[in-house]
């Protein structure tokens, strides 16, 4: 007969092996789980990220509080991370207006007020020629979208509101627009609208 290890030594070397199959499984597990984790992490951040942006979206604020929102305009229609703030709306003149060149016609049934908003870019992306103040608006008591005025390359002294061709990371800018209120009417309400909200626009209340 052959000679045959004793099954002491086999016992041993069964579970020497064992022991390795279990301790490489675990290494393995342990590093599929943190992989897990990681992702996951990086999933439930970006995904907080993106409820950050949207979650004021159809609510009231105040003015002067600001709010981040998902931001895709522009002449590359760029994705990108703003934080706006209405910052304040107040009675200009027409003789403003006129000195600038851009005196409206109907100069005797409206007043003209200015809307100030800061624009500061958050996200990960540079926007070129972004268009910040075009989705402005203005609220007045009767729920009625006010006119802006169109004042074309015309900048209104007490209200300027040139965009900047790119907004960087990083960057701050405070622009002005300059709305047209039917005389006996009062402002009431901020908004801003841009990305895939359109339908559910910020609003500041305008203090009486």
């Amino acid at each position: 007969m052959p000679n045959r290890p004793p099954r002491t030594t086999r016992s041993r070397a069964a579970l020497v092996c064992a022991l390795g199959v279990t301790l490489l499984g675990l290494a393995t597990a342990g590093c599929e789980d943190g992989t897990a984790a990681s992702g996951s992490g990086r999933r439930q951040s970006a995904t907080r990220a993106d409820l950050a942006t949207d979650d004021d979206g159809g609510k009231t604020l105040r003015l002067g509080e600001p709010t981040s929102i998902t931001y895709k305009s522009g002449s590359d229609h760029m994705r990108g991370v703003l934080r706006v703030t209405a910052v304040s709306v107040r009675k200009g003149t027409h003789a403003e207006l006129k000195k600038a060149g851009t005196e409206p016609s109907d100069v005797r049934t409206t007043q003209p007020y200015y809307v100030t908003m800061t624009f500061e870019n958050v996200g990960e992306n540079s926007l070129h020629y972004p268009f910040l103040n075009t989705p402005t608006g203005l609220e007045d008591t009767n729920g009625v979208d006010d006119q802006p005025l169109i004042t074309g390359d015309t900048e209104v002294a007490a209200c300027p509101g040139k965009d900047p061709d790119d907004f960087a990371v990083g960057a701050k800018v405070s622009l002005c627009k300059v709305f047209l209120v039917p005389n006996g009417i009062r402002p009431s309400v901020v908004t801003y609208s841009t990305g895939d909200d359109t339908k559910r626009p910020v609003s500041w209340k305008v203090k009486r």
